[in-house]
């Protein structure tokens, strides 16, 4: 009897072992006719994300292109283990630009890429997402505390000398899409945790609505990349594939790349060109050396005509929690990271644990509302506040002059509106309750009455985010023409986290002069060449590669 059971049970392990796995991950495909872009936020992404893909499009002859949207002037690795950037040391030893740029080359050539396949943007690390925040319109360009500059200040840039503001930002984007015509683009994934990885999501979604006039449509997948546990940290496994962030793993629909061993190999080699990144941060980045790669493609929540519902679960628990042994790790390989220690043990001292106090969010629109419901672990205490963050787009106005809605919302009652930098008039209301919740009440009109808008949440204690919720995306169709609600300016009011104006600010470069955009013509639409009210916008040849420079460097094994 117990030669039969033995029997039996090695045969259901020979049966599971060669059983394939239930993995509800489409297989990614290339062929003919198509174009791959991949937006990158900073140098080292594209091979951490994509790796594996350029490889494969490369093989099949498929055209391929990569944008830096920075230069990574900034460690944005170290930034993932802080709630905030770590602090800046100004000053030309700390501008790698240079440096990543040349490690960038170098990458792309262990690739198979060429030098012309590679578009650098050079706006600033950090600092997208303040851009996004703040710096449309009128406002003053952002300038970088890295490199001190408000303009972009490189000569190999696409655009050298582009303001650090937003209309900026997409003309270079919607330039560089509209001449590469993709049909597939790989983004950032909105819920990832570093600042540019979102802003660069956010600018990259709006470029291409902006673009579908034109016929450009597409297919955009997402690419997780800095999360705060993912991937789990448990050592160098290339035999191993790649999971999704276990609370994204069934939200939309996800896509899978399996890459070939020696393809495995060269991503490795690629990634061991960054040598600024790998050296101090090998632990980490080789954690995303996997035999396959995932690619996350979102779907906007329909909300037609504004009018709909949708419960969003508070689903990650380890949002700006650090994997602790894979920090100490990485803290042994340089003083850098004993430093972000410290600055780590500081902040969660100052949040005293009151992580993850966000819990369900719920959105209905009514036609003319949307209200939000969001509900809390205990009761939001001064100064503790909840910030929701409201940004819509028509294709009849420039995205520049949409409303920037910032509310800022106690559990006491107390709301503040803000549109960019200054108070405005509005009739958006908050109500809270005893039973740890806080409803949102914001009129269309005063959104702009937009077809698409960004929602994004954050429950912050000064700049300091104690929670969050991953960025959110509505369709809301045709809306109908209701009654714009003036935003009449009330008082000036710079966001908290900007710093006070300066007597140099009046002395900053002037922005160039945007022009209305045209409405949508019908299908199908004639070519649209860029407007030319915009400073001319001269893309300089890239420099060749020097003889002695990372790309010709031994691989460092």
């Amino acid at each position: 009897m117990c030669g039969r059971m033995a029997l039996w049970g090695w045969l259901l392990v020979c049966f599971l072992a060669s059983a394939p796995l239930a993995r509800a991950y489409e297989p990614l495909l290339l062929g003919d006719d198509e174009r791959l872009l991949v937006l990158a936020p900073h140098p080292d992404d594209e091979v951490l994300a994509a790796g594996g893909v350029i490889q494969e499009a490369l093989d099949l002859d498929v055209p391929v292109q990569i944008c830096f949207f920075t230069l990574g002037e900034n460690n944005e690795i170290a930034a993932l283990f802080t709630r905030r950037h770590p602090a800046f040391r100004p000053g030309p030893e700390q501008a790698f630009g240079g440096q990543r740029h040349r490690e960038a080359l170098a990458a792309a050539t262990q690739l198979g890429l060429q030098e012309e396949d590679i578009v650098f943007l050079g706006y600033p690390d950090p600092g997208t997402l303040d851009i996004w925040n703040h710096h449309w319109r009128t406002v003053p360009p952002y300038r970088s505390p890295v490199t001190r500059e408000n303009t972009v200040p490189y000569d190999f840039a696409l655009t050298p000398g582009s303001a650090f503001a937003g209309e900026d930002i997409l003309d270079d984007l919607q330039e560089v899409i509209r001449e590469f015509q993709p049909t597939h683009v790989l983004l950032p994934h909105p819920a990832d945790q570093n600042t540019d990885h979102r802003a660069l999501y956010f600018f990259a979604r709006v470029a291409l609505w902006e673009l579908m006039t034109e016929g450009i449509r597409p297919q955009v997948l997402t690419c997780p990349v800095h999360l705060a546990r993912w991937p789990e940290a448990n050592g160098f496994q290339p035999q191993q594939p790649a999971e999704p962030p276990p609370f994204l793993a069934k939200d939309g629909q996800w896509w899978e790349y399996s890459l070939a061993p020696f393809q495995v190999s060269n991503k490795l080699a690629a990634l061991r060109r960054y040598h600024s990144q790998f050296l101090p941060a090998q632990a980490y980045l080789e954690l995303f050396v996997r035999k396959t790669e995932l690619f996350h493609e979102l779907a906007d929540w329909s909300f037609s005509r504004g009018q709909g519902r949708r419960e969003v679960p508070a689903l990650d628990t380890a949002q700006y929690r650090p994997n602790l042994a894979l920090f100490q790790t990485l803290a042994q390989t340089a003083g850098t990271w004993r430093e972000i220690a410290q600055q780590t043990a500081t902040e969660q001292n100052a949040l005293a644990n009151a992580e993850n106090m966000l819990g369900a969010c719920a959105l209905d629109g009514d036609g003319a509302n949307l209200t939000l419901t969001f509900h809390t672990q205990r009761p939001i205490e001064r100064p503790a506040e909840l910030v929701v963050r409201l940004y819509g787009y028509r294709p009849d106005t420039p995205f520049g002059d949409m409303p920037k809605i910032k509310l800022r919302a106690g559990a006491d009652g107390w709301l503040d509106v803000q549109d960019l930098d200054r108070k405005i008039a509005h009739g958006a209301t908050v109500t809270a309750d005893m039973q740890n919740e806080l409803i949102l009440r914001v009129p269309y009109a005063l959104l702009g009455n937009p077809e698409k808008l960004f929602i994004t949440a954050k429950l912050m204690k000064g700049n300091l985010p104690i929670d969050g919720l991953p960025a959110m995306t509505l369709d809301l169709g045709d809306m109908p023409a209701l009654a714009l609600i003036p935003a009449a300016p009330a008082e000036p009011a710079a966001p908290p986290e900007l710093p006070p104006a300066k007597p140099s600010k009046p002395t900053k470069p002037a922005r160039p002069a945007k022009a209305t955009k045209p409405a949508p013509t019908p299908s199908p639409p004639p070519a649209v060449a860029p407007p030319t009210a915009l400073a001319p916008r001269v893309s300089l040849p890239t420099k060749a590669v020097p003889a002695h420079t990372e790309a010709n460097e031994p691989v460092q094994w």
